[in-house]
């Protein structure tokens, strides 16, 4: 029998952190059929956003760092809602980032999330993915991921 998510998780040392509750009117996590659709959500460390702006006060490495944290909330609001053992895979991503004017490696700070979804589900269930630099995301924080996954079963929720 292959290794659930769950136990995947816990062999790469990923630690999810407490899910974050909708910060107004809409759901973290929605499902329909066999898709869970995750909201845009930020990177949190030790409970706080983290703020900046790549390119500018925040290195690619650090926003990379940041693209994971959010990688590891938005796998721990989906924990809440539906468990992590019934993620199949991530389908779609599409990453929000806070950058200066010239800043252009979008795609290197995406892969900060890809390559947790890379280590945990395997290269043949990469998303397909967009990297969009913005001027502003809310908080001040330099990540925003939206996300659809597939689950195993189906939930009329």
């Amino acid at each position: 029998m292959p290794e659930t998510t769950t136990a995947r998780l816990a062999t790469l040392g990923l630690v999810l952190p407490p899910p974050i509750a909708p910060l107004g009117s809409y759901r973290t996590v929605s499902i329909v059929g066999n898709q869970a659709h995750v909201s845009g959500l930020g990177p949190f460390e030790n409970g706080a956003p983290v703020a900046g702006v790549v390119g500018d006060d925040m290195t690619i490495e650090r926003a990379q760092h940041c693209a994971k944290l959010t990688m590891l909330m938005i796998l721990a609001c989906l924990h809440e809602q539906c468990g992590l053992d019934r993620v199949r895979r991530c389908t779609r991503l599409t990453v929000y980032v806070r950058a200066s004017a010239s800043f252009t490696q979008h795609p290197k700070v995406a892969n900060g999330a890809s390559d947790v979804l890379l280590d945990l589900f395997g290269a043949d269930h990469l998303p397909a993915r967009s990297a969009i630099g913005v001027h502003t995301l809310p908080m001040g924080i330099p990540v925003e991921i939206d996300s659809v996954f597939e689950l195993y079963g189906e939930d009329a929720s």
